[in-house]
């Protein structure tokens, strides 16, 4: 059987596999019965176990139970969308007080859907009689989960109670149970997750097309650090890809800037771009009323004859000073006509024109004490109100930016965030290093699924209140949520609460409805419905808490608190939360689900993102910051609690492609460097960068066939890089497979692998993400800081269990491995190899 991740503790199912993997529950360990393949999650048990568990039945008089639980469990949009910190609610302020679990559901309402489960149901509107049936007090959609009176004729909305009459034509009988005969064959009466498509009356203006407006840094750093270059030659092939939807309809601009702005005309009339420079920053003004924005379809010579002439117009360039402000500007006065997609790639701080910041602002001084959040706050309201504006004219920004130094994001990235945007950060950017994965990352921006002009509503059922929404988004009046432009990566997260002095219903509602104009132009309403099982029983809930979306919620709030009074606050609300969640566990030690949270919110105290050392500069610590803000549940989770595994020990079975060219990844092992030896090599990844340890010991065969190195002394990480996965054998092959694995698991961002010899300067880093041992940022082992947090052992006198396997995670599904009591540093090694100076204490 599984450890819990307690000492001492009982055994826990592993968490399934993830989504793309679903093979990964190895033979010796059967898949557990509530699997959903699409996303492994530890802590989603409530799949109809839930009748006759004492305590229950008081939650809802005179209603059926097991019928509610059923119900939420088949008619919720799925988990790929919508994820709730817990599927059982409290029912009673009294109940809440003993869960401490915020309450709250994390949307990502375009995700992409997983290979195994089924597409989201178009409803075109001639089917509801020219409309879309909605509440007409609370504007609710039409869901599986309203009641049907009067024989169908009328029907009382879910969220607020509201009974209205069923219009005539599409009325239909009931069957024995009060639903409809037709229930299953109607997709907004059978699924949590449809896609409506719009009548006229959802359009304030004609649906605009896809517009995407290039604003490129071309200043000295730009140039010689090759990122011209990798932006315009990958955009290029992106257009010439055929990947980008909307083709027929897209319109594009260039804008280029240093210390002042350049404007290019894309008129398809003339026989290449003509250049028009603004030098004067203080008093902008657009050289041309049209043709800087233009139909892809017209001119797409002009486009790319200007993509292929950049480097070399600005090759011998002495400008190296940034107006960032001002270009963003500049654009903004380009397309606010039409709205759409503002990419902008930087490679100094906005020195000069507009919105200008001044790089002595940068006090390392600061870092790791209380004052360090000054340098996390923006120095003014000046790119927020920006975003405000771009927003209005329905315009999101992108923003790439690779800098050589401090380039203040705290100030900028408010740009990104309001309009619904995101940041991508590659400091010390240098092409032979990081210009592969700018590459990907801006081919994806470009080519993933989304929506234009959107705006996103969520609804609660009556007793229930929304308390805060989190997210990249603008919001507009108290709940309209503002993202120009929505994609298949973006994700939002809400809290909720009870309203005062109200007993809530026997369930929950919560719906969310997305409104947006598709690529092809058409207007499309993404709804997701989710249905909330209330109890008395705080055990109830324990038992059905989804510990990532928990986690995720967790971060959601610390990051606040830290940004709006400082870092010590964020870390002290994380320790109080976990002390309550221990508290908890020491009292309702059955809880399985409820024992990895302690083991996340260490990982979160000992990550980049909370942790108290003077080594993250203030510019990494705000990217940091920004991609968690806007993450899908299971890379953040990944993020805070990374997967290690051993590469030369596979199992047959592991790194061999099936038909759909996935593959069995080896065991997850314990994060603590008691699950290390010499002659190992050990994968690390957190979603975000993959790390290769190898060992003192490996054997010089798999150096070899690995990495082309005869000796340990002779491996060149970089080479070694280059090197591993592609010399064509089989023990090559595997590890390639693997590695693609990894990275299919995690399309966002593109992973850089980092091959890492035991002893060598980047080794911290590797270290750093055993969280289980004593870290940089904590030093305490996972057992030393479940005492502190006040965990008393079940049966007092048990010994951890020792060098048990981890059990196999998914995407980040993060089932905790029971915990060695490793106080960190070194794997072991032979004694003829341990030089004193290697043992780190």
């Amino acid at each position: 059987s599984m450890s819990s991740p307690f000492p001492g503790g009982g055994g826990v199912e592993p968490p399934p596999g993830p989504f793309g993997a679903a093979g990964q529950a190895q033979a010796s360990r059967p898949a557990p019965a509530f699997f959903n393949a699409a996303e492994g999650v530890p802590g989603r048990t409530h799949s109809g176990n839930f009748s006759g568990v004492p305590g229950m039945a008081s939650s809802a008089p005179g209603q059926d139970l097991t019928a509610m639980v059923r119900d939420a469990e088949m008619f919720n949009s799925p988990e790929h969308f919508l994820r709730s910190t817990s599927f059982r609610l409290p029912n009673s302020v009294s109940t809440k007080q003993k869960c401490n679990i915020p309450l709250g559901i994390i949307m990502q309402p375009l995700a992409p859907v997983p290979p195994e489960a089924e597409q989201v149901h178009e409803v075109g509107y001639s089917s509801m009689a020219g409309t879309i049936l909605r509440c007409k007090s609370c504007r609710t959609y039409i869901n599986p989960f309203i009641k049907w009176e009067g024989n169908g004729t009328s029907w009382k909305c879910n969220m607020c109670g509201h009974s209205q009459k069923t219009i005539d034509q599409y009325v239909n009988s009931l069957d024995a149970t009060g639903n409809r005969v037709d229930r299953f064959e109607k997709p907004e009466l059978c699924r949590g997750a449809v896609e409506y498509i719009a009548p006229g009356e959802y359009m304030v203006r004609p649906p605009q097309p896809p517009v995407l407006m290039f604003v490129i840094d071309v200043s000295y750093t730009a140039v010689v650090t090759g990122m011209l270059d990798t932006v315009v030659s990958c955009i290029k092939e992106t257009l010439q890809s055929g990947m980008m939807a909307g083709g027929g309809r897209m319109q594009i601009g260039v804008i280029t800037y240093d210390t002042s702005l350049h404007f290019y005309n894309l008129s398809s009339t003339l026989s290449q771009p003509q250049m028009l420079v603004v030098s004067d920053l203080e008093d902008l003004f657009l050289p041309l009323p049209d043709d800087i924005l233009v139909p892809f379809s017209e001119s797409a010579d002009q486009i790319y004859a200007l993509l292929d002439a950049l480097p070399t117009m600005f090759r011998d360039t002495k400008a190296n000073e940034s107006c960032m402000g001002s270009a963003v500007k500049g654009a903004f006065m380009a397309m606010k006509h039409i709205g759409g997609k503002l990419l902008v790639f930087g490679a100094c701080i906005p020195s000069v024109g507009e919105l200008s910041l001044k790089s002595t602002r940068d006090n390392p001084r600061l870092l790791g004490t209380d004052r360090e959040v000054e340098l996390l706050r923006p120095v003014s309201e000046g790119y927020k109100d920006l975003g405000a504006e771009l927003t209005r004219a329905q315009i999101s920004v992108e923003m790439f930016l690779a800098p050589q130094q401090y380039i203040d994001l705290a100030s900028i990235s408010p740009l990104a965030k309001y309009t619904g945007g995101d940041v991508r950060y590659y400091p010390n950017f240098h092409i032979q290093t990081s210009g592969l994965k700018l590459r990907n990352e801006l081919q994806h921006v470009l080519t993933r699924y989304m929506g234009w002009e959107a705006v996103m509503r969520v609804r609660v059922s009556r007793g229930w209140k929304i308390t805060k929404f989190y997210g990249h988004l603008f919001i507009r009046g108290a709940d309209l949520l503002v993202v120009p432009n929505c994609h298949s990566d973006q994700t939002f997260a809400i809290t909720f609460d009870m309203e005062e002095n109200v007993t809530p219903e026997p369930v929950m509602y919560v719906q969310s409805a997305l409104l947006y104009t598709n690529c092809e132009g058409e207007r499309r309403i993404r709804v997701h419905t989710y249905a909330g099982v209330t109890t008395q029983n705080a055990n109830d809930i324990f038992n059905s808490v989804d510990v990532q979306a928990a986690t995720t919620m967790l971060s959601h709030i610390a990051l606040d608190a830290s940004l709006k009074t400082h870092l010590p606050e964020g870390r002290n609300r994380l320790h109080t939360t976990c002390q309550q969640v221990v508290q908890a566990i020491n009292m309702a030690p059955q809880a399985e689900k409820l024992q990895f949270l302690p083991l996340y919110i260490m990982g979160m105290l000992k990550s980049q993102a909370f942790r108290a050392t003077t080594d993250i500069s203030a510019d990494l610590r705000t990217y940091i910051w920004m991609r968690l803000e806007s993450l899908n549940v299971a890379q953040l989770a990944a993020y805070y609690y990374p997967r290690m595994m051993a590469l030369h020990n596979c199992p047959d079975e592991c790194g061999v492609p099936d038909e759909h060219g996935r593959c069995v990844l080896p065991d997850m092992l314990n994060l603590t460097s008691e699950s290390m030896a010499q002659d190992g090599i050990y994968l690390l990844e957190d979603g975000d960068t993959m790390l290769m340890w190898v060992g003192r010991a490996v054997d010089s065969g798999l150096l070899q066939g690995l990495f082309g190195a005869p000796s340990f002394e002779k491996l060149n990480p970089t080479q070694a890089e280059e090197t591993v996965g592609t010399r064509g054998d089989a023990v090559s092959n595997k590890i390639a497979n693997i590695l693609r694995q990894v990275r299919t698991e995690r399309s966002v961002p593109y992973m850089q692998l980092k091959v890492i010899r035991c002893g060598d300067n980047l080794e911290p880093r590797f270290f750093a993400s055993l969280i289980e041992d004593r870290t940089a940022g904590l030093q305490s082992t996972y057992t030393e800081f479940l005492q502190r947090m006040g965990y008393r052992p079940q049966g007092q006198g048990q010994n951890p269990p020792q060098g048990q396997n981890a059990p196999p995670m998914g995407a980040g599904a993060g089932g905790a491995p029971p915990q060695g009591t490793g106080a960190g540093g070194m794997p072991p090694m032979g004694a003829a190899l341990t030089p004193p100076h290697m043992m780190r204490r």
